[in-house]
């Protein structure tokens, strides 16, 4: 065996590796968006469910459990917004903070067993779900 015919070899061998290495990242970027897609989507229902758990709370009275629910939804809302600031999509993560400023607002009013905290829940899941349509699937 030569020493060109050897060259020949890692060369190929080099070639293959490099096409299978592009292959395999061909499709990456696109799971990566859906799973980002699925995670978004999963942090917009938690908070959904968290703002309506804190509403029950508010209606039964008891206030301590609705301003914990509202702080768990806030920590889920400004999670999905710093996601959203990494992957550079700035505008959509400043739309949040509408929802945002009423769960604090919610939150603050809870605290201080102001029944009023349900109409600015009602506002935060307003706007949670403004948020939410334009990312909808279109079918």
């Amino acid at each position: 065996m030569s020493l060109k015919f050897l060259s020949w070899i890692a060369a190929a061998v080099v070639a293959v590796g490099l096409s299978g290495w592009i292959y395999g990242a061909s499709g990456r970027s696109e799971v990566e968006q859906a799973r980002r897609d699925a995670v978004q989507r999963a942090d917009l229902m938690e908070a959904r469910a968290l703002i309506l758990d804190g509403q029950v709370q508010v209606f039964l009275v008891n206030f301590g459990d609705a301003s914990r629910r509202y702080e768990a939804a806030r920590v889920v809302i400004e999670r999905l917004q710093t996601a959203l600031r990494e992957v550079g999509q700035a505008e959509r993560a400043g739309r949040l903070e509408v929802p945002l400023s009423s769960l604090r607002d919610a939150q603050r009013l809870a605290s201080s067993l102001d029944g009023s905290a349900r109409n600015s829940g009602d506002e935060a899941l307003r706007a949670l779900t403004a948020f939410a349509e334009p990312t909808a699937p279109s079918r």
